[in-house]
């Protein structure tokens, strides 16, 4: 990514993922593993689900819409304040009439951490880096806080940004700050061990949908994945993903039907068998429902833009 604000050159912070699901964008430098976005859900209408190592903040500008974040399923206004801890899969979805428009700044724990022994270290940043503990996913307007915790989420935004002489030692101070307001506010809590345990399982699983999606797959063999019985494996899945296997399987084959309808000019049949369906008619009824036009209005829309 460029080294500052980078909504001329990503202005939808559209996310490139491995395997895992892993964000594969780097966020800053090594010297400086920080950075700021500026961005907008007005093309692309939802951030599917992936998970990065850093953490990130995100503030609402405006628009409407909602986010997912593990097993939370958010509703997001003007104002709110996002925090997705390192690790956590997660997703958004604007409303098409207001389209969601934030600010989100992006960086390691590692810029924070301190030598071993160290008590920010010890009690705060390992704890959060390990997954043993998490910020509160949501604080918006209202709550304990929250304008404090505004105030500083736009100044490490802009003092990023902005960049000027020495800025990087206020940065790190800011952040600091916000995690003092954060933890004096009690917005840390400690997260379980069958809760990474369940997060594990669902992330392989994903990783399988996004290896084999072109093939035939079935209930049964993605929740053997996981070693929990199927009927458990299914509720899990639901409350992480907001969705069931199902649904989530033809909405990723549909991202990607409409990833080749964008950058390729294969016929529509082929699309479809590439994805994953095996009839053509059932994948336009599909991204018909999905979109609210046909494969070939989509395309000519996006060839347009």
């Amino acid at each position: 990514m460029p080294e500052t604000d980078t909504s001329a050159k990503n202005p939808l912070h559209v996310s490139e993922v491995d395997d895992n699901l892993k964000e594969l964008s780097p966020h800053g430098s090594f010297e400086l593993p920080v950075e700021t976005y500026m961005a907008n859900c007005e093309i692309f209408h939802a951030l599917y689900d992936h998970w990065h190592s850093e953490m990130e903040i995100m503030y609402i500008e405006k628009g409407s819409g909602f986010a997912r974040l593990n097993r939370e399923s958010i509703r997001l206004k003007k104002g709110d304040i996002l925090i997705v801890n390192c690790g956590v899969l997660h997703s958004m979805r604007t409303d098409l009439k207001k389209p969601l428009y934030y600010k989100s700044v992006v960086f390691s724990l590692g810029f924070l951490a301190g030598q071993p022994g160290d008590i920010c270290q010890e009690c705060v940043v390992s704890p959060l880096i390990e997954n043993k503990a998490e910020f509160c996913h949501h604080i918006e307007e209202g709550d304990s806080g929250y304008e404090k915790l505004r105030e500083i989420f736009l100044e490490i935004h802009d003092c990023h940004t902005e960049k000027k002489p020495y800025f990087y030692v206020k940065l790190k101070m800011l952040f600091f700050d916000f995690f003092y307001e954060m933890l004096t506010k009690h917005y840390i809590i400690p997260v379980s061990t069958e809760q990474n345990k369940s997060l594990a399982a669902v992330k392989e699983v994903l990783d399988h949908i996004s290896l084999h999606y072109q093939e035939n797959l079935t209930v049964s063999e993605l929740s053997g994945l996981s070693n929990y019985s199927e009927y458990y494996f299914m509720k899990l899945f639901r409350q992480y993903t907001g969705k069931t296997l199902v649904e989530y399987i033809n909405d990723f084959r549909m991202e990607k039907a409409k990833y080749l309808l964008t950058h390729s000019d294969a016929p529509v049949t082929e699309i479809a068998m590439q994805v994953g369906f095996n009839s053509t008619s059932y994948f336009i009824k599909k991204f018909q429902q999905s979109n609210k036009v046909s494969p070939h209005k989509y395309r000519k829309s996006m060839r347009q833009i």
